[in-house]
């Protein structure tokens, strides 16, 4: 698809002065999808949703020594109400960074990373540069896990599978348009949805019920995101 939208918009879309940003963005944009994979396959879908839901949070702290963005005193107290929703969720015990609950977390500080580098770089670089040096990130990422022992998968994987490549890919075109016609402070908010429709999903399919600890401390995520968006949009 990369390749199709760069001979349609001309190769020249190719040329960047900043390859080295594209390249941190892309890669940080895939390790951000692995690691939220990886995150789905050990955590129920709302746990998982709800902590990588921070990365508004992370990237507020990543902006001051990349960017040289100063943080007030209000988004100071937003972001530690954030992680009080990271800990709740994580529940306070022995086993408070247990390995598998870390995963959504590195989720989200490579988003924040892919944020950052996007800030950078939509100055000066056009969104198909963007997404083909994404494109090649994944490829090669993809390589790198195929399995030894891959097997074909049969028509209903392979369905879903193929969906889940369209479902991704519709959900990235619509927050772009959003993107280009309404301001973030109204977007971000919708975006949060995606905890209640996650919940709802893993109800309706995994029947996995999100406990109240999860809820809580995803409300004090969202919250806190939101109110640091809205302030330093």
């Amino acid at each position: 698809i990369a390749l199709l939208l760069i001979m349609y918009f001309g190769w020249e879309k190719l040329i960047s002065t900043k390859v080295i940003v594209h390249l941190i963005r892309a890669f940080s944009a895939v390790l951000c999808i692995v690691f939220f994979f990886f995150g789905l396959k050990y955590l129920m879908f709302a746990e998982n949703q709800a902590l990588l839901h921070t990365a508004p949070i992370i990237a507020t702290l990543l902006a001051f020594p990349i960017l040289g963005e100063r943080i007030s005193l209000n988004n100071l107290l937003a972001i530690f109400f954030g992680f009080i929703g990271i800990i709740v969720i994580l529940k306070p015990s022995h086993d408070l960074f247990n390995f598998y609950s870390l995963l959504p977390i590195a989720s989200a500080f490579f988003m924040a990373i892919s944020y950052i580098c996007t800030r950078y770089l939509m100055d000066t670089e056009s969104s198909v540069t963007i997404i083909f040096y994404y494109s090649l990130a994944l490829l090669f990422t993809s390589i790198f896990f195929l399995p030894n022992n891959f097997i074909i998968p049969n028509l209903t994987d392979a369905t879903t599978l193929f969906s889940l490549g369209v479902f991704g890919t519709l959900g990235h075109y619509f927050l772009s348009q959003s993107a280009k016609l309404a301001e973030v402070k109204i977007i971000t908010p919708f975006e949060y949805t995606g905890f209640i429709f996650v919940a709802i999903i893993g109800y309706l399919f995994f029947n996995e019920i999100p406990s109240l600890r999860v809820i809580i401390g995803a409300m004090f995520i969202i919250l806190s995101g939101s109110y640091i968006i809205y302030k330093t949009r």
